[in-house]
């Protein structure tokens, strides 16, 4: 018997969050195969098992913190696995992804792999089919009802070759398919509050303690942003880029934080000091199936509206395929986060603490409003949306925030003026 524990996570990182179990107690486990899911302040990772063997135990609950050099997995495992063969890697050298593979130390104790028995029941997840969890994530990626699949394992264990087998059109069952859960009136369900949505209730909760919120709210006519944004929709469509509203929206805020530049700073309390960026990292909030995310797009300044338009593309797939890495997680100065696209009139959006502001684009709806056209008063029918900005009233005075929507505004009404600031 063999103790696997938990790796090095990345410089600094001493301990994460065990999100999910990939791996049962009974599952052969092969070099490589994922085991577990840890998250960290910056991301989640996959963690690779170091050896061949089955698991005789899991040593820790999903939902609670482990810590590096914590036992994970007791286990008897195949002699010449890759555990015993390789030393670690350093951590520093791992890659670091949302869902990156951690690097793993060796072990010991190992039996040979004659003596792997395979075993005869496996976990059963509220249903009558029987699987390993990483085969029936594999299962859900792929849209496969395990219900309408053949096993070919022990005690018709369905494997993840049945489960490439059935995608082909091979494998076809003929067990009804597996019965949808009814929910009855009343009642209570529990929930584990783990993984992403822990996460972003602790940086929530440390936004609202740390930093001193006041939203300002300001109402936009949208018409020219809505031409502009069509007509790059044209362009985009041609090279396979989609493009939305937010290059554009993230210029203008360029152009106006270069007069504000308050607005694009943090506050180091270890320090005492206001730490000026003159550099423009705009972070995007991002809704995803486990809730939301925060990628950052680079230098937005030095980027065209199409360059962008493709890496928040590139950025929002990621998100959602659970793909970022430590790179597109961190270095923001000032985040964006885009509610229109669900409705409201506005919103007043929580600061991605250590950051000073974040700006909420609302939805665009059209309305009648007066404009003098000849000289005359006409009513006209526009485009029109609000703008919300919160920021940290301890280093932000409301004055400057409504200065800074003085500007922002004009560039989202004109945003031909944007190419002067090229």
């Amino acid at each position: 018997m063999a103790d696997y524990k938990l790796p090095e996570l990345g410089e600094g990182v001493h301990e994460g969050e065990l999100v999910k179990w990939r791996v049962a107690v009974g599952d052969v486990v092969k070099d490589d195969q994922p085991i577990c899911e840890v998250m960290t302040d910056k991301a989640t990772m996959e963690i690779p098992a170091p050896f061949t063997g089955m698991v005789l135990s899991l040593e820790a609950k999903e939902g609670s913190v482990v810590k590096v050099g914590q036992t994970l997995i007791k286990y008897e495992g195949a002699a010449g696995s890759k555990a015993a063969a390789n030393p670690p890697s350093p951590a520093a050298h791992a890659p670091s992804s949302q869902h990156a593979k951690a690097p793993a130390p060796a072990s010991s104790g190992a039996v040979s792999a004659a003596q792997v028995a395979i075993p005869a029941t496996a976990v059963s997840l509220g249903s009558k089919v029987t699987a390993a969890p990483s085969a029936r994530r594999f299962a859900r990626e792929m849209g496969a009802d395990l219900g309408m699949i053949s096993g070919s394992g022990p005690n018709n264990r369905v494997m993840r070759e049945d489960i490439e087998n059935f995608i082909k059109g091979g494998n076809k069952s003929s067990r009804p398919a597996t019965q949808t859960r009814s929910v009855h009136s009343g009642g209570e369900e529990r929930i584990a509050f783990k993984g992403l949505r822990k996460k972003i209730s602790e940086k929530m909760r440390l936004s609202k303690d740390k930093a001193a919120h006041f939203t300002y709210v300001e109402e936009c006519d949208a018409t020219e942003l809505v031409k502009l944004r069509n007509a790059a929709k044209e362009l985009g469509a041609k090279q396979g880029i989609k493009v939305t509203y937010l290059p554009i929206v993230m210029k203008a805020m360029v152009a106006a934080l270069k007069r504000f530049p308050i607005m694009n700073a943090t506050l180091d309390e270890a320090t005492n000091e206001i730490v000026m960026k003159h550099y423009y990292n705009i972070g995007l909030s991002v809704q995803t199936d486990d809730g939301l995310t925060a990628p950052v797009v680079k230098n937005v300044e030095s980027k065209s509206l199409l360059q962008l338009a493709k890496e928040i593309q590139d950025l929002v797939d990621k998100s959602r395929a659970k793909r970022l890495t430590m790179e597109d997680l961190t270095g923001g100065t000032i985040t964006l986060t885009n509610a229109g696209s669900i409705g409201g009139l506005f919103a007043t959006p929580i600061i991605n603490f250590p950051e000073v502001a974040i700006l909420g684009f609302n939805k665009i709806f059209r309305k009648p409003v007066v404009k003098v056209i000849g000289g005359r008063e006409k009513m006209v029918i526009r485009d029109w949306t609000l703008f919300s900005i919160s920021l940290d009233h301890r280093i932000v005075d409301g004055a400057v925030a409504a200065e800074f929507m003085k500007v922002f505004i004009p560039y989202i009404e004109n945003p031909s003026l944007l190419v002067l600031e090229e």
